[in-house]
């Protein structure tokens, strides 16, 4: 079995790491709102890149394979949208409070997806987004 793919929970959580490092990046430089408008376009699209994908392909495959987690994945797909708004304020953020907000809903939906899936993805043998997965 390829290494990758079989610790692709952990992959999962390399992925979650840059977001969280990105946000610590935010809530620590003061930047004024150009910079922050300007830093949002790189972590904000890779967001929804990173959850639209979740939600097109991990999630349906993984509820198909593993029936049990409807109601975790429905949470995380709820919790998806509320990203969603709350960066579209961040987006338009001329301050800290924005970053803040986002910040505490991102990183508690990290850590909850984090315990509800990097075990399941990690028993995983193949995964159809993997590359020859």
């Amino acid at each position: 079995m390829d290494e990758r793919v079989r610790a692709f929970g952990d992959e999962l959580v390399k992925v979650h790491d840059w977001f969280r490092g990105e946000l610590a990046k935010l809530r620590a430089g003061g930047e004024v709102a150009d910079d922050l408008r300007a830093h949002c376009l790189t972590f904000c699209d890779a967001l929804n890149f990173h959850h639209s994908g979740e939600d097109r392909v991990a999630f349906p495959y993984l509820e198909r394979l593993r029936p049990e987690l409807k109601e975790p994945l429905d949470r995380l797909r709820e919790e998806h949208e509320v990203i969603a708004a709350l960066v579209g304020e961040l987006r338009a953020a001329t301050g800290p409070a924005a970053v803040e907000r986002v910040a505490a809903e991102l990183e508690a939906h990290l850590d909850y997806e984090e315990k509800v899936l990097v075990p399941v993805l990690n028993s995983l043998e193949s995964v159809p987004w993997a590359v020859g997965g």
